[in-house]
């Protein structure tokens, strides 16, 4: 019964595969990424990727919303009107469907991609209106049962 509501990735299952950047993005050198698919939900509206990249300087065009988490290596970035974020293993970011965002990898970066494909906009706001007023209902206090962290992470914008 649980078959269909659990299922799980083995490292042996996530072979990691080329994921050539789009030519016409590639600003500097000639990088080389593999990605794998961790997981992804029944409706494919969201994903979870490893993700690995040689040296190189490209710039990535979001049609998406990820959130990354580095794992291994580094990586500079760069987005019109916003100041340079490094990126180390540990560190994350966040990026909006519209972003374009300039990866300078001096050497190597791995990361974990949590992928959503968002909702337009107005669509957008109007569901996070309708999950906001369902949260009071529910959970007056404000308390999703401990499943939220508490307080704010610190953050840096990256969008368009």
């Amino acid at each position: 019964m649980l078959e269909p509501l659990l299922r799980g990735t083995l490292k042996s299952q996530a072979a990691m595969a080329p994921a050539p950047i789009t030519p016409e993005w590639i600003e500097e050198g000639s990088p080389r990424a593999r990605c794998a698919l961790l997981s992804q939900t029944d409706d494919r509206a969201a994903m979870t990727v490893h993700w690995d990249c040689t040296a190189g300087k490209f710039t990535w065009r979001y049609d998406f919303d990820e959130t990354v988490f580095i794992l291994e290596g580094g990586c500079t970035l760069e987005a019109e009107g916003l100041p340079t974020l490094v990126l180390g293993p540990g560190d994350s970011a966040h990026f909006s469907r519209g972003a374009v965002v300039t990866w300078t990898v001096e050497h190597y970066v791995r990361k974990l991609g949590f992928c959503k494909n968002a909702a337009p906009r107005p669509i957008g706001l109007g569901l996070r209106v309708m999950r906001g007023v369902w949260r009071r209902i529910v959970h007056p206090s404000g308390s999703l049962g401990g499943l939220a962290p508490q307080g704010e992470p610190e953050t840096v914008a990256i969008a368009s």
